[in-house]
């Protein structure tokens, strides 16, 4: 009869006691296109997936996020260190905000189709979730605005006013983090301008700021491209 050892055990429970028991559930999911410009200058999307994940094991139980295309297979892997948390006070302790917005498509548009979003943890555990983008992505040219920023001013110029619904501006970090968010009122004009001093609570470690406008239902967002501060 084989006997284990006391230290044998006790890893044994230990490494019993590491893993897993609780599947995680998706409460909620959240997906938009994304259109900027990349560095050639031409506009490029980017689909947002989020799915608002909560685990009995607690939040640092996620490890991965497989976004799959249902039609043809194709998987893009987001692992915890590529994932973006946010967490909103309205929900349980156990509960988070799961993604990332920066996936992107072979052939450079997403089609509308089925997709599939599975969250494992780290016991190997997993939960998938399915969502559909109906709407055929847009084949655009430029922004429907234009943000531009001089010495301390900032300038949002709307050149496509049924494109969005609402503006923001974005408070970066030095490698492009978002650091703080802050809504713009509308005005009724195809044109608003603001001081940075205005901007209230402002990080004192921002480098970068850029606009986002995104349309009524919030499945498409448009993004300037990030200025350096002065």
């Amino acid at each position: 009869m084989k006997r284990f050892s006391f230290p044998c055990l006790f890893f044994v429970v230990l490494l019993s006691a590491a893993c897993s028991f609780n599947t995680p559930s998706v409460t909620l999911v959240k997906k938009q296109r994304i259109y900027s410009y990349n560095r050639q200058g031409t506009v490029t999307e980017r689909l947002a997936a989020f799915v608002l994940l909560e685990d009995g094991d607690g939040r640092n139980d996620y490890k991965d996020l497989t976004l799959r295309e249902d039609a043809t297979g194709l998987e893009w892997s987001c692992h915890r260190e590529n994932t973006v948390f946010l967490q909103e006070a309205a929900y349980s302790k156990n509960a988070q905000w799961i993604g990332s917005n920066k996936f992107k498509y072979p052939r450079r548009f997403f089609p509308a189709g089925q997709y599939t979003l599975t969250a494992s943890d780290l016991g190997g555990n997993k939960t998938e979730t399915t969502f559909s983008l109906q709407a055929a992505p847009q084949i655009l040219t430029f922004l429907p605005f234009e943000f531009t920023l001089e010495n301390e001013q900032w300038t949002l110029h709307i050149t496509d006013s049924a494109a969005c619904a609402s503006y923001s501006l974005i408070m970066l970090s030095a490698d492009l983090q978002p650091l703080s968010v802050y809504q713009l009122q509308p005005n009724g004009g195809d044109r608003q301008n603001g001081s940075l001093e205005a901007l209230e609570n402002r990080p004192t470690d921002a480098r970068y700021i850029q606009c986002f406008g995104e349309n009524t239902d919030q499945s498409i967002g448009f993004l300037s491209t990030p200025l350096p501060l002065p």
